[in-house]
């Protein structure tokens, strides 16, 4: 069998990185800022902008980036931007603002609306204008794929292609240091999904396998540390590495289950991305238990249990335990009830799930399935 890995970013990864955002600015630059208000009110906006000012471009910051945003904010942003003309975009912050930076940049370059390209399927005709992109979380790793998320038509629905691969990546970990408790857990949790869903997925290849299998064991051995204590260098370093590797694993290799049935707890129940998919991958690891029960026992070991003596579904099995633990023990609580979510909603959420992601699952579900896993977190959570 035939497998290929394309991964075109030049990344920067390390302590202090920020700085090199200047080796892809000049003078004539008109640079866009892409961010959310928090990081401006933290001082990471004025961090960035103390590196382009040197450089003599103009800078221009869109600070209005909202967790899972909508097809209506990203034409929002093109009508306040567009007269300014960028010729380069800056996305700093978590997966939302990446995801947004790709889209402006290639709509900056490409006539006609978002829809267009969303889901009628029109190719970009130019490439779009160069990215470059700062990730604040160790978790959605968009910083290294091909993908963009946004939110239309009560689908979380992803624009896909080689045009939306970044041109850069500065991956500095210090940039992590102030993130809160809550937001390093369920961050981390979804980068841990990427790497998990792209070890069991259908697409995995050797590549992804061993970028994948890599991600795991950092992320285990220092998820603890980060939220633990934020200033922990180390582990905020490796939390960004296994972000990153997962970042392109998950890209090459395809998602699953998780990202599955999250998505329309993020459409209609407003959960941000990683809370969704910190609460459901254990129970989606244990949906799948029968579909891969080889490589769950390998992720077992990554994540630091002793398999000697197991047999394979017992080692399976502890794959599920550890990941649990690994959640409860940075002491974060998501309960799907306190986000609105009732029994009645479960064939709501069913009938909304993109089922592109769901045929690269190892196991199938149907739709009546699918009602009894929402009902049977519902139930256990209570």
């Amino acid at each position: 069998m035939v497998t290929k890995y394309h991964m075109p970013v030049d990344v920067r990864f390390g302590a202090g990185c920020l700085k090199e955002l200047a080796d892809f600015l000049s003078a004539g630059d008109r640079v866009l800022l892409v961010t959310d208000p928090g990081l401006e009110a933290v001082g990471l906006v004025d961090r960035v902008r103390d590196v382009i000012s040197p450089t003599g471009a103009e800078c221009r910051l869109y600070d209005k980036v909202e967790p899972n945003p909508t097809a209506d904010m990203v034409e929002a942003a093109m009508v306040e931007i567009r007269d300014y003309k960028p010729t380069k975009v800056v996305a700093l912050g978590g997966g939302s603002s990446m995801d947004v930076g790709k889209v402006v940049a290639a709509l900056c370059t490409n006539e006609g609306p978002l829809v267009d390209y969303q889901w009628n399927g029109k190719p970009f005709a130019n490439a779009p204008l160069p990215l470059i992109a700062i990730p604040t979380t160790a978790g959605t790793g968009s910083e290294v794929t091909m993908c963009a998320v946004i939110v239309d038509r009560n689908c979380k629905k992803g624009i896909n292609g080689p045009a939306m691969f970044p041109k850069a990546a500065l991956v500095d970990a210090e940039l992590m240091a102030s993130l809160p408790l809550y937001l390093t857990a369920t961050t981390g949790m979804d980068a841990l999904s990427h790497a998990i869903e792209s070890y069991v997925g259908l697409g995995a290849n050797p590549i992804t396998d061993a970028m994948a299998r890599e991600a795991i064991r950092l992320i285990g051995g220092s998820l603890w540390g980060a939220c633990a204590n934020g200033q922990d260098r180390k582990a905020r370093q490796d939390m960004a590495l296994g972000s990153v590797l997962a970042g392109v694993a998950m890209d090459q290799a395809g998602l699953g289950l998780v990202h599955t049935v999250s998505s329309p707890l993020c459409t209609f129940f407003h959960m941000a991305h990683g809370e969704a998919n910190a609460v459901l991958l254990k129970y989606c690891m244990r949906y799948n238990l029968i579909a891969r029960p080889e490589r769950y026992a390998d992720i077992a070991g990554l994540l630091g249990v002793d398999t000697a003596g197991m047999s394979t579904w017992q080692a399976a099995e502890a794959s599920v335990a550890a990941v649990e633990r690994l959640l409860d023990e940075t002491g974060v609580k998501v309960p799907l009830l306190s986000f609105g979510m009732k029994e009645s909603d479960a064939e709501l959420v069913a009938d909304n799930l993109p089922g592109f992601m769901l045929c690269n699952n190892p196991r199938t579900m149907n739709k009546k399935q699918c009602v009894q896993f929402y009902l049977d977190i519902l139930a256990d959570q209570k």
